[in-house]
């Protein structure tokens, strides 16, 4: 089985590439950087397990600030320690920052052009269906095998309702969700449905 473990013992010249991957292509912001660190992390590398990435994500959620950041940095400890922490956040945040900075000083100058309009206004769908695409695949790796996979399904299906809803703060569903797992996830295998048998 893929596991964080094993990846203990990866170069931090690796750590550092894989992040500057993320950095240099995830246009858009939020669901692109989310996908590109999946598939970075344990889709490509197998550093971490669908699992311990969805829950990581779920704990960046209760940061404070950019919960990416927080992801970021945990992901970096997680694979390599302390020194990953720090190479991760300063492969992610260097780059990114100076390409955003260089395009935003280009957008300025070109912002109330008719073509540039009409371009980004082609986004917002994009952005729309990059973030239900991401909310399936995280729904994937969080149904657990058993009766416990029909609890979460139950539950996915209520925090959509509440969501779509806008009337419960993501914090009270996030805090909900803990006190599910607490009550009734307790012993659970970490692997989920979808992910492969140790060995």
């Amino acid at each position: 089985m893929r596991h964080a473990k094993q990846a203990s013992g990866r170069s931090l010249v690796e750590l550092a590439k894989a992040w500057l991957v993320i950095a240099t292509q995830s246009v858009g912001g939020g669901p692109s950087t989310l996908y590109l660190m999946r598939r970075e992390l344990v889709d490509r590398r197998g550093w971490l397990t669908r699992r311990e990435f969805l829950e990581d994500w779920a704990l960046s959620k209760l940061s404070l600030g950019i919960n990416q950041i927080a992801l970021t940095a945990m992901e970096g400890q997680r694979v390599a320690g302390s020194r990953g922490l720090i190479v991760a956040l300063a492969a992610l945040l260097l780059p990114a920052g100076a390409i955003a900075a260089t395009v935003t000083a280009g957008y300025d100058v070109v912002r109330s052009e008719p073509l540039v309009r009409a371009a980004l206004g082609g986004g917002g769908p994009v952005i729309a269906g990059m973030t239900i695409g991401l909310a399936y695949t995280f729904a994937q790796g969080a149904v657990r095998r058993g009766w416990r996979g029909w609890l979460d399904r139950g539950y996915w299906a209520i925090v959509v309702a509440a969501g779509l809803s806008g009337l419960v703060t993501p914090m009270f569903v996030i805090f909900g969700g803990a006190v599910i797992g607490l009550a009734f996830l307790r012993g659970e295998p970490r692997r989920a449905s979808g992910e492969p048998e140790a060995g």
